[in-house]
């Protein structure tokens, strides 16, 4: 019987994949699509991650203390900070590091920015300093490279600014550029339930913005950003085509986690092959220009080839 790793022709490597690893106190229901998982599972995940040949994870956290302002985001103390120091510490230069930059799982609002409450809409300013001052703690941390979320003009620039005044000129930054989209649900229930249904189009770009898209994601670059990462994968393979030929770093892209659960979703009511269309569907990232593929089925992936 032929197997999946010779029925396939792939231009996958195990090492262009990045799993999403979303950290908290209270460990999630492994059944689940999305999980949390605690520090105490931590380390024998990795180690699987590690044994199927890849070597970078993105880590998001789920904090117990929200306040206004998400302040516990730059606790040195903070669950993504010890969970660096706790990675770095074991596996050392096993794993590249990423961390995920903004406070929607540490704020009262659930927005990506603080609120100013004259007017109810995002401070653009008040969140450049913020996220600054969170890309500066996980960096001191141990994380090789911070990924800015929260789409406020001048970020990469702010995040890059403070770094280099402290010192940490070679970190790189990875930046997201989002369309808004529905299809971040399962991550924002799973991270925080009150916060899966907050509408953020004022500063996520609408899904027929083609030119405001390639315009973010040109300035990003031009802001200093080392890696540029567009999301939801689905609706955007024509912009990586576009970008890849524009700019001289790497291209990311993520299969969000609404994805990802209508890939299971199928998968059950017997739709689809979920092995063929992951490998044909990843593929076509890649033939797009993309060099990395953030993914919640990373591990399935690398597990086929």
């Amino acid at each position: 019987m032929t197997s999946n790793k010779t029925r396939f022709d792939l231009p996958l490597k195990a090492r262009s994949l990045i799993t999403p690893i979303i950290i908290g106190k209270n460990e999630g229901d492994r059944s689940s699509i999305l999980h949390v998982i605690s520090h105490r599972n931590l380390t024998e995940r990795l180690e699987k991650i590690l044994d199927l040949q890849m070597d970078k994870i993105i880590v998001f956290g789920t904090p117990n203390v929200h306040d206004s302002t998400g302040s516990e985001a730059w606790n040195k103390r903070g669950i993504i900070q010890n969970t660096i120091k706790n990675i770095k510490s074991n596996f050392d230069k096993k794993l590249e590091v990423i961390a995920d930059v903004c406070i929607c799982q540490y704020n009262l609002s659930g927005h990506c920015g603080i609120i100013n409450h004259q007017d109810n809409q995002i401070d653009n300013d008040k969140t450049l300093k913020v996220m600054s001052k969170i890309a500066l703690s996980y960096t001191e941390s141990g994380a090789d490279i911070v990924a800015p979320s929260s789409m406020m003009d001048g970020l990469v620039l702010s995040i890059r600014n403070n770094l280099n005044d402290n010192g940490f000129i070679d970190r790189k930054i990875m930046s997201f550029s989002k369309q808004h989209s529905c299809l971040y649900s399962p991550f924002r229930l799973t991270a925080f339930k009150k916060f899966s249904k907050v509408d953020k189009s004022t500063y996520q770009i609408g899904c027929s913005n083609h030119r405001e898209m390639l315009r973010k994601l040109e300035l990003d670059y031009r802001e200093g950003a080392d890696i540029l990462t567009i999301k939801p994968s689905m609706s955007n393979l024509d912009l990586i085509s576009e970008i890849v030929d524009r700019v001289n770093c790497r291209i990311a892209v993520q299969h969000v986690s609404g994805e990802f659960a209508m890939l299971k979703a199928a998968t059950r009511n017997g739709l689809i092959e979920e092995p063929e269309w992951l490998i044909g569907y990843f593929s076509s990232m890649l033939r797009a220009g993309a060099s990395n593929i953030i993914s919640y089925g990373a591990e399935d992936i690398a597990a086929l080839i």
